[in-house]
């Protein structure tokens, strides 16, 4: 029963994969990170303890890398409609917990989902 379940879960988040990535990559190009973006703190109990980044909003996404807390981040802005209204680029997964799409603040090719309770945001007023 108990693999059922997970199976279940599994299949939600697949299913929940899939109706996102058209989005995603639609909305990919629009994505920027730009003066209207938000920096975060990475939070956590430990200073110098780390915080996953995954390559997709939930865990059961694969880890991609780590920050140590006490560090900083970017939250891509998503500037799809190009209002310049600071909106951090976020999804809900399958458990009800928000993650925000995130890049280094050195120069860094990937970006990555951290959970948003690993993130005090600091965002600019638009």
């Amino acid at each position: 029963m108990k693999s059922v379940k997970i199976c279940s879960l599994i299949l939600a988040e697949i299913t929940a994969l899939i109706t996102f990535v058209p989005q995603f990559t639609a909305s990919a190009s629009a994505q920027s990170v730009t003066d209207k973006s938000c920096v975060a703190d990475v939070i956590g109990e430990d200073i110098g303890s780390q915080v996953n980044i995954r390559s997709g909003a939930g865990t059961i996404f694969s880890v991609i890398g780590t920050v140590s807390v006490g560090n900083r981040v970017i939250v891509v802005n998503d500037d799809q409609d190009k209002s310049g209204v600071v909106s951090p680029f976020k999804r809900t997964d399958s458990q009800g917990d928000v993650w925000y799409l995130t890049t280094r603040l050195r120069q860094s090719p990937y970006k990555g989902w951290i959970r948003a309770d690993f993130l005090k945001l600091n965002c600019p007023y638009p």
